[in-house]
């Protein structure tokens, strides 16, 4: 998984003025940062777009361009739609057992996303930045659905929902860095929220540079790990 490095340069004003320069991180959630240590995501010792990577107790791997199995899109006719960007991926934890069974495509319509969430309908308008559509299958076959977009300019960090059988967890993308008020000119990362839960926020991912995770432990982890592996991946993607 191939990352682009951002540096971030912070300045220091004491009696005279010092510089110092350190890998840029997105400014994650207080109240994760005192429930969870984060998780680092590591690639393998395979090279290339499609090369495995792993955090925490999870492996993303089997990841293809475009889709071999149709009846994993779940929502959607596969044959009626083409995307412009199109990925599969698993999502697995430990050794041989069963695996999350992932699709994303990108740069979706307002009609594919809104009929993805509960009701049908978006509660905001995808306008010419970026969105992403992705179905998360559980090992028990339970199903998930991701729903991004921008809905303004090319480089506003999307925001959407992250919707299960009887949850719906609030996603908003980030642009803020640790350390500054300068925000960056990309999304740094997502976070997850539920009204009533941890202040609200669940969950988060940063996806600059190697990438790092908040995911404590709940029954809605393996969701939002398999979400997060599709934002790891869409940055990447997107960058080619």
């Amino acid at each position: 998984m191939a990352r682009r490095c951002l540096a971030f340069c912070l300045v220091l004003l004491f009696a005279a003025t010092v510089s110092a320069c350190r890998e840029a991180q997105m400014a994650a959630p207080v109240e994760l940062a005192a429930v969870t240590q984060p998780w680092e995501v590591e690639q393998t010792r395979v090279t290339g777009w499609d090369a495995p990577f792993t955090f925490g107790p999870y492996t993303v791997k089997d990841i293809k361009r475009g889709w071999t199995e149709s009846t994993a899109w779940g929502f959607i006719s596969y044959e009626s739609y083409r995307a412009d960007q199109s990925y599969e991926y698993l999502l697995a934890t430990g050794q041989g057992g069963k695996a999350w069974r992932c699709n994303w495509a990108a740069k979706v319509s307002q009609e594919i996303l809104g009929s993805m969430v509960g009701g049908g309908k978006l509660t905001w308008e995808v306008g010419a930045g970026q969105s992403l559509a992705c179905s998360l299958r559980s090992p028990k076959g339970i199903l998930w659905r991701l729903a991004l977009a921008a809905g303004g300019a090319s480089n506003a960090p999307m925001r959407g929902v992250l919707e299960g059988p009887k949850l719906t967890i609030q996603v908003q993308g980030t642009d803020k860095l640790e350390g500054t008020t300068i925000p960056l000119s990309e999304p740094t990362g997502y976070v997850f929220s539920v009204a009533g839960q941890l202040s609200g926020t669940v969950g988060a991912v940063q996806v600059i540079n190697n990438g790092l995770l908040w995911l404590p432990d709940s029954p809605q982890q393996g969701a939002m790990a398999a979400a997060s592996a599709a934002l790891l991946l869409y940055q990447d993607i997107s960058r080619k």
